[in-house]
């Protein structure tokens, strides 16, 4: 197919997707990288994030991947990420909530009642519902 790079996507259980595209977004290691057919050779680290790509039919799909790594060879672009998830699969509500007490538990680092290891965790947990939610609300048009 003219113009469409083909996409797979892995996670150590399972290929997530293999569809042709026109385009992919990632969070590569450097910043937003974009992937068009009959792309050079390129291979990166990823950080957890947004990414998305429009597929053949001309629609827009937005995942939320974590950390994993993105080579493109000959066509071909192998996404390999620890996980995965679909746009249409976040639920916002639940995201705000989870945001929400989020906050709260690094709040509540100022009176002790986590430590540091613990807060530099909740401070990534919270960086990721961050991200989710700002795929659903991209997803709604906001």
């Amino acid at each position: 197919m003219a113009g469409t790079i083909e996409l797979e996507i892995l996670t150590a259980r399972e290929v997530v997707l293999r569809a042709e595209v026109r385009d992919l977004y990632i969070p590569a290691f450097l910043g937003e990288a974009g992937v068009l057919s009959r792309h050079l050779p390129y291979l990166t680290l990823l950080h957890g994030g947004e990414a998305s790509y429009l597929d053949a039919a001309g629609a827009r799909h937005y995942l939320y991947c974590g950390p994993g790594f993105l080579e493109v060879r000959d066509d071909r672009i192998a996404m390999i990420v620890d996980d995965l998830v679909r746009g249409e699969d976040l639920r916002e509500e639940e995201l705000a909530s989870d945001l929400r007490a989020s906050a709260e538990r690094i709040r509540s680092s100022f009176q002790g009642a986590i430590g540091p290891e613990e807060l530099q965790a909740e401070l990534a947990r919270q960086r990721r519902l961050q991200d989710q939610l700002a795929i659903c609300r991209k997803m709604k048009g906001r």
